[in-house]
């Protein structure tokens, strides 16, 4: 008996072990404003997160700007569980000074972060973002960076419980806040 228990919880356990769904996130480190800034020092229950470029023309500028719209509509209790960190993949061009005021631009409580070639693309790697530079002489800038466009909802670990894929509206965004606060 005890032995047909023991295969029972084998098999049970090795089937949940096969099929479990990968789990993305973790600590990462950037620049937030001319320091270092790591993840882990200061998590919040509730930490949104969004790669993107202190010059992007079009989906950062909207993404940003509907989250703080949706932060705004929420309660003083619920805004003091929630942090939202943008983090540029333009390495070259975003100093830490520019996308942290960037951030801000947004809502004063947004945290603008670069870094290094190196931690950026740690980070990307950790929420299997991605990110790619391309010449672009039509551009204005000469270049332009496509980006994941996803607004990631991470716990106080940074492990990602939920994502928001085209975050093009407050009311999308309030919620899945809602969904995981």
């Amino acid at each position: 008996m005890v032995s047909a228990v023991l295969a029972l919880a084998l098999v049970f356990g090795l089937n949940w072990y096969q099929n479990r769904q990968p789990e993305l996130g973790g600590d990462f480190q950037a620049n937030y404003n001319g320091s270092s800034w790591k993840f882990s020092d200061d998590p919040k229950k509730l930490n949104l997160l969004y790669f993107g470029y202190a010059k992007c023309p079009d989906v950062c500028p909207m993404a940003l700007s509907y989250t703080s719209q949706a932060i705004k509509s929420l309660s003083d209790d619920q805004k003091k569980n929630i942090r939202m960190i943008f983090v540029s993949v333009d390495v070259e061009h975003d100093t830490p000074a520019n996308v942290a005021v960037y951030a801000q631009n947004f809502d004063p409580s947004f945290i603008g972060l670069s870094g290094t070639k190196q931690n950026i693309d740690a980070a990307v790697k950790t929420f299997a973002a991605s990110y790619i530079e391309e010449k672009d002489a039509k551009s204005y800038l000469g270049y332009s960076i496509s980006h994941t466009d996803r607004i990631y909802f991470l716990n106080k670990n940074g492990i990602v419980l939920d994502t928001l894929p085209n975050p093009r509206s407050a009311d999308s965004i309030v919620q899945k806040i809602k969904e995981n606060l």
